[in-house]
């Protein structure tokens, strides 16, 4: 019968390290605990531990020196920060130093369970893959002693497991490489949000305390709608930011739905192109040759892929600009192509901007603000239609995008009337 697994949980709270034992425990882990980082020290040394949770501030120490006594202890030891909001950029500092997981306090009961058993897991499998390393070394001796002739296939088998292992360390690479994006971007329309709050709120309160003329009263007022107004954005940017990382769970989980319908691709275009150009005063926005009849597609998702493009025109045009949208239908469907005079993209990046996460290292490109999601999530979305997306650019003169849609996409049929439009924005 398997031993139970062993956890140490560390906290200054007792009342904290009381909770989450008894928790634990239910679950049959065999759990240690102390109060200190200096006894959490201790007994990392003491014992083999399977699993640490610990919190990133203590007394006399923080869960940063915790977590370096486990990883010099063993490595496979899984560890994972608790951590309040105030320190969330702390925590991801600690993941980047190793850490598994962390956890906000206080924390829902199932979601402390997912996550020790989530790292329990990760733990398990992590030493039975070095176990079959091991093997799969001794197993590799004992078959090039007996059959050079195998050396070929034993090598390419090696080769395989690098690329593997490479794969794996770029997928820790990209995590963390998101992480640190993902805090920033989210953090930028909150900050901004408190910040004009917190002025609205005192021109509110001086205007309510102080013994203000009509006229005074009007042009605070007309302050705050303005700050108001400025929120209201913020909140806007923040919730596409959310639906975008939304969409790319849904993606790679095969949960995002289509919903195929009849839809006027030209005339799609001419609303966007509208609605775009009202967000701008340094780009001049057209559309040519919109008059393509209808296709099978989702209406939304196709909007979304249309958003996404206009949106990259109009930020990678820092300094204005012609942004040209040509609809035409072509032998094999519909191609839609928006053309902008920006920064443009070096040829070595043609095919990488469509990757999850991709920040090109260019410095104008990087100022423009983002996660790398909005390219992958329209090829995605172009892909599951059946069509392509394509991009031809000379840096520094601009950048052409090219979406070719097929009339219908395969296992879909022909709805009865046109989609009603009601993509997000």
């Amino acid at each position: 019968m398997r031993e139970p697994a062993k956890v140490l949980v560390v906290d200054d709270e007792e009342s904290v390290v009381v909770t989450i034992k008894a928790i634990l425990e239910l679950d049959g882990y065999h759990v240690l605990t102390a109060t200190s980082a200096t006894l959490a020290r201790q007994l990392v040394r003491q014992h083999d531990l399977d699993l640490v949770l610990t919190d990133l501030r203590l007394e006399d120490g923080d869960g940063l020196d915790v977590l370096r006594a486990v990883r010099e202890r063993s490595a496979d030891t899984v560890t994972i920060m608790l951590t309040g909001y105030a320190s969330l950029e702390s925590a991801i500092q600690a993941i980047r130093a190793g850490a598994y997981d962390y956890l906000v306090k206080p924390s829902e009961v199932e979601e402390l369970r997912s996550t020790v058993a989530r790292g329990l897991e990760r733990r398990r499998l992590g030493l039975e893959l070095e176990a079959r390393v091991k093997d799969l070394e001794v197993a590799n001796r004992e078959i090039a002693t007996l059959n050079e002739s195998l050396q070929q296939r034993v090598d390419e088998a090696t080769a395989e497991l690098k690329e593997r292992y490479e794969q794996l360390k770029e997928l820790d690479r990209t995590k963390s490489q998101f992480l640190s994006m993902a805090s920033h971007e989210l953090k930028t329309p909150i900050t901004a949000m408190s910040g004009f709050l917190q002025v609205g709120l005192r021109r509110i309160r001086r205007l309510l305390e102080a013994d203000s003329s009509e006229e005074q009263i009007r042009a605070g007022m007309r302050g705050v709608l303005d700050q108001l107004d400025v929120v209201y954005r913020q909140t806007g940017k923040l919730a596409r930011l959310i639906d975008e990382l939304l969409d790319v769970s849904r993606i790679q989980t095969g949960r995002i739905e289509f919903r195929y319908g009849d839809v006027d691709v030209g005339e799609l275009a001419q609303e966007i192109v509208t609605r775009m150009q009202l967000t701008t005063t340094t780009h001049q926005i057209s559309l040519q040759n919109g008059e393509t009849g209808q296709i099978v597609a989702d209406r939304d998702h196709l909007e979304q892929v249309l958003n996404n493009l206009l949106t990259n025109a109009i930020k990678y045009s820092p300094a204005g600009g012609p942004i040209a949208v040509d609809v035409d239908r072509v032998e094999e469907g519909v191609r839609i192509a928006v053309r902008d005079s920006g920064i443009g993209i070096a040829a070595k990046e043609l095919d990488a901007i469509f990757g999850l996460f991709y920040r090109s290292p260019d410095r104008a490109a990087r100022d423009a603000a983002g996660m790398g999601l909005g390219l992958y999530i329209s090829k995605e979305i172009v892909s599951r239609h059946g069509g392509r997306i394509w991009v031809e650019s000379v840096p520094e003169k601009g950048s052409t995008f090219y979406v070719l849609l097929p009339e219908m996409p395969v296992g879909a049929t022909r709805a009865e009337s046109p989609q009603a439009s009601g993509a997000r924005r």
